[in-house]
């Protein structure tokens, strides 16, 4: 289940992959603090990237991205690195326990979790992110057609839809 909503929470950001412009892609937006839709996706993706390859001795550190230019300016790089997270994500098959270590005031603290628990938190990472990224496109990038439901979380939609039926 888990696997399966991350992997449609990054089919949602291949999508706009497909249809972007290049130069859309990397463009500093003031709609999003000069950030850029590239910024975004190379930010989510790089959280796969550290649970699912960067994860050596079951220990996960977001704080140690990569920060890979090419994610946030090479739209075809972007779109077969996702492509390799959901292939790895299909293939994994148990909850491993995982440590946490983050850094706060220059200080790392290790915290116990597990794969899933990670999984969850990257998952609600992206669908931030979208809901960032789903205020800009229309604005500046109107071509892009964004799904309804596209950065939502998953329990939003579900509560729209009971709304629906009462």
């Amino acid at each position: 289940m888990l696997k399966q909503e991350a992997i449609k929470q990054l089919l949602s950001v291949q999508s706009i992959l497909s249809q972007i412009k290049d130069e859309d892609y990397r463009a500093p937006l003031n709609t999003i603090k000069g950030s850029s839709i590239g910024k975004h996706i190379r930010h989510v993706v790089e959280f796969y990237e550290c649970l699912l390859f960067g994860n050596s001795n079951n220990t996960v550190n977001y704080d140690a991205r990569n920060r890979d230019i090419l994610l946030e300016e090479n739209i075809k790089y972007t779109e077969n690195f996702i492509t390799e997270i959901i292939d790895k994500l299909e293939k994994i098959e148990t909850n491993s326990r995982i440590l946490l270590v983050s850094n706060y005031q220059n200080q790392a603290f290790s915290i116990e979790s597990s794969f899933y628990r990670e999984l969850t938190y990257n998952i609600e990472h992206t669908v931030h992110h979208l809901a960032i990224v789903s205020i800009a496109i229309p604005i500046h990038f109107g071509y892009i057609h964004l799904t309804p439901d596209f950065g939502y979380a998953n329990s939003t939609i579900q509560y729209f839809n009971s709304q629906k039926n009462t």
